[in-house]
């Protein structure tokens, strides 16, 4: 019984530092294959992001990076906020934002698969190789020396406001690729 027991013992041990070297490998990939692509967190610093947004110097950020399909960056000011009206005269509280995705890669033709599920769709010139805002969404979408981004800037009720806002940080972003 104590063979039997000490064999299974040394059997999962075997098993486990495979596992474990397999881990190691598909971890070292894994960082490799991510220190290729570029976050969209690291494009700006969180001083730049807040000069472009006029939020106050001291104000406290949550930042989340994240890359499900494309390399993805969050930002939220909770103490930044507005009133919007939700269902009939109900009001919430809106939370100031910014939201930067960039894929690597893109031709002409995908950008414009990009841009056309914007109904509101505008073109704006300057920005990149080419740019449209969509105002319902609150986000500029610009293609630039093959890397197409999406900059989703909300940060008051005033949408003239977001626009500027993006538009700017869009040029910011530009000046970076």
């Amino acid at each position: 019984m104590k063979k039997t027991l000490l064999l299974f013992v040394i059997l999962l041990s075997i098993l486990s530092c495979g596992n474990s070297e397999k881990s190691s490998t598909e971890k070292k990939g894994k960082s490799l294959s991510k220190s290729t692509a570029q976050s969209p967190c690291e494009l700006l610093t969180e001083t730049e992001i807040k000069k472009a947004l006029s939020i106050p110097v001291d104000t406290k950020t949550s930042m989340k990076d994240k890359s499900t399909n494309f390399p993805s960056c969050f930002y939220k000011w909770e103490s930044i906020t507005w009133p919007y009206k939700v269902i009939g005269n109900q009001m919430a509280e809106y939370h100031a934002e910014l939201s930067i995705v960039l894929v690597a890669n893109v031709n002409k033709e995908q950008y414009e698969t990009s841009v056309s599920f914007y109904k509101d769709g505008e073109e704006e010139a300057g920005i990149g190789d080419m740019a449209t805002w969509s105002k319902k969404r609150s986000q500029l979408t610009s293609l630039y020396k093959g890397k197409l981004f999406h900059v989703h800037a909300r940060t008051s009720a005033d949408a003239a406001s977001n626009k500027a806002k993006a538009i700017h940080l869009a040029k910011l972003i530009v000046k970076k690729l």
